[in-house]
């Protein structure tokens, strides 16, 4: 599990952005009606908040509404499988994390596949923090929570926003590196694991800092380390888990927009040209930075290439037994 996503996404020329069929002249008309936009996650966590972001801007580019329609559950495949099965017309898209696409369906059968879709580009990116509530005594920082940790295999709670996710990643990643077993709790989505994690239910939590940085400020929850390659200029004084001695782990989430495979090139084109003049959007950019995540426009292939990056993690997770559906 060990792998360099840095080092995966500078390897070779971009994969192909998905199989798209020509139809000449289809996107001149388009759009002529509202668009929606699947967020496979529950509303409230992290992808859902920068759907939303994404959405209003989309809309005015396009000058049609982005409506955002949250369909959660397993790992996030009940949304996808949602996209995978819509007319490939443009107008039902979906905004995930790579995970969504390529991790899950290692885990469980779906209906769908990474060939499943066309990508269109990214649109954000945010880092990933290690959490737990402001007033715990039993550890304090992360040296103490790692102690804690491995004074008892499963003596810990770690909650996680779904199976597959960046999330989940990260976490299994961490066990590696301080050589223990958590107990492991599933949600569908980061804003029911921070509730939970509030309220005591489980321990620490995995997650973004783009839907845990308001509960940071306010003073309920605190970051124990950052899970990426650099700290986050959001979570200042907050260092890595590399800087604290432990090890290196790249939990740095890449959020992105597809479409349904065989969505006609023109209109596949315009919908990614489009996506990223929004991402773009001065009120994006600034939404995204309130929120302590960066807005990140791309192209196509690049998008493509974060995927296969991806990939590679979890066929390399599955490869060591550690990644399993709940």
């Amino acid at each position: 599990m060990n792998i360099d996503r840095r080092q995966i996404l500078n390897f070779g020329a971009a994969a192909a952005a998905g199989s798209v069929l020509g139809a000449p002249a289809w996107a001149q008309g388009f759009p002529s009606k509202p668009l929606t936009l699947v967020v496979p996650f529950a509303p409230g966590g992290n992808t859902d908040i920068v759907a939303r972001t994404v959405a209003v801007a989309l809309g005015k580019v396009l000058g049609q509404s982005v409506v955002v329609d949250n369909r959660a559950g397993a790992g996030g495949s009940i949304g996808a499988m949602q996209v995978a099965r819509a007319a490939p017309d443009g107008y039902t898209l979906l905004l995930c994390g790579a995970g969504v696409v390529v991790t899950v369906p290692e885990m469980v059968k779906t209906s769908y596949s990474r060939s499943s879709f066309a990508p269109l580009g990214l649109v954000n990116k945010s880092s990933m923090v290690l959490l737990a509530r402001k007033n715990e005594t039993r550890f304090r920082n992360f040296k103490e929570f790692a102690a804690y940790a491995r004074s008892g295999e499963g003596k810990l709670t770690a909650a996680h926003s779904g199976p597959g996710t960046p999330n989940h990643l990260a976490l299994l990643q961490l066990e590696n590196l301080l050589k223990t077993k958590f107990t492991i709790v599933s949600y569908k989505g980061s804003g029911p694991a921070l509730v939970d994690l509030i309220g005591g239910q489980v321990d620490v939590h995995f997650d973004q800092v783009t839907s845990s940085l308001q509960h940071i400020k306010g003073g309920s929850l605190q970051a124990l380390a950052v899970l990426g390659p650099a700290q986050d200029p959001s979570l200042p004084g907050v260092q890595t888990v590399a800087e604290l001695g432990f090890g290196e782990i790249d939990g740095t989430t890449y959020v992105g927009v597809l479409a349904p495979s065989g969505t006609p090139r023109d209109v596949h084109d315009k919908l990614a040209a489009a996506l990223a003049q929004a991402v773009k959007d001065p009120q994006t950019v600034n939404s995204a930075r309130e929120l302590g995540s960066v807005a990140l426009s791309s192209t196509p292939q690049e998008f493509a290439r974060i995927l296969d990056a991806e990939y590679a993690l979890a066929t390399q997770a599955t490869k060591d037994g550690r990644l399993k559906a709940d």
